[in-house]
């Protein structure tokens, strides 16, 4: 890649990155009703004063499934995946592995709905998001895992605690109710977690500039 069009991807990568946001983005495209935020202090959803109820499959199922993706792109072979498999994956499974059936059982529970809607829509939730990802044009696995690695933060505010993904996952780290609060104090604790949960690092982005 010539030097000045690397120069010119990386800040454009970068621009998508910093503007983006997946969650919404997906929310949008499927015609779901909008995410309610995690109360940090209940660990509940705040309710919506017009009676607005948070148990929708949307709200358990799209930060469910893009948790999970991130967590299957923390490692090169994953992010790869992401970048160039088949798009017509089966990409719950691939994301959950042995964990799909239970995160199922876990939404459509939260949702109060059965195990085939919630499987149908987290399919189909996991099928799109890929195809958003794919279309900012990643070139690299890293771009891939940068991408996700900057959506985490912005996912976790809206991830029920009930659905208790950091224990599928085996990230206790997804679960901490620090991760449903915002402001500076928030944003210095989210950095730390990340650095520990393989999270991007500006130094190592910086390297590939």
């Amino acid at each position: 890649m010539p030097k000045k069009f690397a120069k010119q991807y990386f800040k454009t990568l970068k621009e998508i990155i910093m503007s983006f946001n997946l969650l919404e983005t997906i929310q949008k495209n499927l015609g779901y009703s909008a995410l309610t935020k995690i109360d940090p202090n209940t660990a509940e959803i705040k309710i919506a004063a017009d009676g607005y109820n948070p148990h929708n499959i949307s709200q358990a199922a799209i930060p469910a499934v893009l948790i999970s993706m991130y967590k299957y792109t923390r490692g090169n072979e994953g992010a790869e995946e992401i970048l160039c498999g088949d798009i017509s994956t089966n990409w719950l499974k691939i994301f959950l592995h042995s964990g799909k059936d239970e995160a199922i059982v876990k939404v459509a529970e939260y949702a109060n709905v059965s195990s085939e809607t919630a499987s149908a829509e987290m399919e189909k939730i996991a099928e799109e998001a890929v195809k958003i990802i794919r279309g900012t044009n990643p070139l690299t696995a890293n771009d891939v895992k940068d991408f996700l690695a900057a959506e985490k933060d912005n996912v976790l505010l809206y991830l029920p605690t009930a659905l208790q993904m950091g224990n599928l996952l085996n990230d206790n780290t997804l679960d901490d109710s620090t991760h449903k609060m915002e402001g500076p104090v928030s944003s210095l604790m989210n950095a730390i977690g990340n650095i520990f949960s393989g999270g991007v690092v500006e130094e190592e982005a910086d390297k590939r500039k």
